[in-house]
């Protein structure tokens, strides 16, 4: 009753191919992902979607309503499906680590370059020299390549300040992206990640112990208003289990959800910890046991691939069936970052993960889509095209989704489209 009464905000019509991903059943709807032909959409005037059919039961729809001025959005026939939802970046930097890249195409490993002093650290010496101004610059124009291969939805964490000043600035911008006047209207939802156990800095490289205390003592209190998730590198080129579950357990008790980056250059132990404290996800997963993803299963967290690592790396990739097999939930994402991951399109994840890891083009889009919600705790706003969810959409120049993967190399999306 009470969505009957909201004013109609916009209506989409004449939407060729709806691929909604609900995650209920919808009247009309076929296959896994409840794909509807010749479709329409209305959002209210809170932005949520109060009512999906065929496209030629609008005018009926809009008989009993009160009348107003509604904008008519025209998808001429297009493809529709939920906007990606890009789980795991690290978008706010500066510099860059192409040299590293070619590095390792002469035979150094990343493990190599970290203890070399390379790799995490040098983006951390590029940022903090950057202004907050360069700074946000630079994220303002890699947000919008984000947005242009079709997300909606992208996490951001910091680990490139190390320090309480760097950090808390990179957190400020962080935040900032979700009201920033530079941004073009068809706006990108963006989710604080504090990451201040990345690495050790330079600084304190011979009392990481004081450094632990710096980020369970001052940071995590001074930050807890302003991130949504606490995350950890658990590596042993990073922070031990130990060290790992006193950041995360002094977070928890703070208010912050968690995350961990587990397993991904060893068996690190990061998997069993991430269930041990209820993280909501853990991502990676390479080097996990059968061990690892029984526990995880059971504590109920998402298991995040990021195949644009293991592209970048050159290193196998991790098997989502055998993940699934496990009976865990998959999300997929970029890792969008200046040494491991430097890609901010979605669509390449998918290929990547269809290609190599063992997913179907419909498990791939659920990844992407409604399991990278649920890798933020945000499955009940995003993620699907459902009655009472945001309405945030990809619109596709192409005229079947199974186009999607089998056209690679060039972006499919024209648009996104967030009311």
């Amino acid at each position: 009753m009470e969505q009957q009464q909201r004013q109609v905000r916009a209506i989409v019509r004449n939407i060729g191919q709806l691929v909604s991903v609900a995650q209920a059943p919808i009247a009309g709807a076929s296959g896994p992902l409840q794909v509807l032909t010749n479709t329409a959409i209305i959002v209210d005037d809170e932005g949520n979607i109060s009512w999906i059919g065929p496209d030629q039961d609008v005018d009926e729809q809009l008989a009993s309503s009160e009348p107003q001025q509604v904008n008519i959005v025209d998808a001429y026939g297009c493809v529709i499906t939920p906007g990606f939802v890009d789980s795991h970046t690290h978008l706010v930097f500066a510099g860059d680590r192409a040299e590293e890249f070619h590095l390792r195409r002469q035979g150094i490993s990343y493990g190599e370059l970290l203890r070399q002093g390379r790799g995490i650290l040098t983006t951390m010496n590029a940022t903090r020299n950057a202004s907050s101004e360069v700074l946000l610059d630079l994220a303002v124009e890699r947000l919008a390549a984000v947005r242009a291969h079709g997300t909606t939805t992208v996490e951001i964490k910091t680990g490139y300040g190390l320090n309480v000043e760097a950090e808390e600035r990179c957190l400020r911008i962080i935040n900032d992206l979700n009201s920033s006047p530079s941004l073009p209207h068809e706006h990108i939802r963006v989710v604080p990640t504090f990451l201040g156990a990345h690495s050790v800095p330079p600084e304190y490289r011979t009392q990481r112990a004081a450094y632990v205390d710096l980020v369970v003592e001052e940071m995590l209190p001074t930050f807890a208003e302003m991130a949504r998730f606490c995350d950890v590198y658990c590596e042993r080129e990073a922070f031990s289990v130990a060290e790992c579950r006193r950041i995360l357990t002094r977070a928890k008790e703070l208010g912050y959800q968690l995350k961990v980056h587990a397993d991904q250059l060893s068996p690190s132990g990061g998997s069993q910890l991430a269930a041990e404290l209820g993280a909501v996800s853990a991502d990676h997963l390479d080097y996990a046991s059968d061990a690892d993803l029984d526990a995880m299963r059971a504590a109920g967290v998402i298991a995040t691939l990021l195949p644009g690592c293991s592209y970048t790396l050159r290193s196998p990739y991790p098997s989502a069936r055998r993940l699934r097999d496990h009976g865990l939930t998959v999300a997929l994402a970029t890792d969008y970052n200046p040494g491991t991951s430097y890609s901010e399109n979605m669509q390449m994840m998918l290929g990547l993960a269809m290609s190599a890891m063992g997913m179907s083009l419909e498990e791939a889009l659920s990844a992407a889509t409604i399991n990278g919600a649920r890798a933020l705790a945000l499955q009940d706003q995003i993620g699907s095209l459902e009655i009472g969810k945001r309405c945030e959409l990809a619109l596709w120049s192409i005229h079947d989704y199974h186009e999607i993967g089998y056209h690679f190399g060039t972006n499919l999306v024209q648009s996104i489209l967030v009311l």
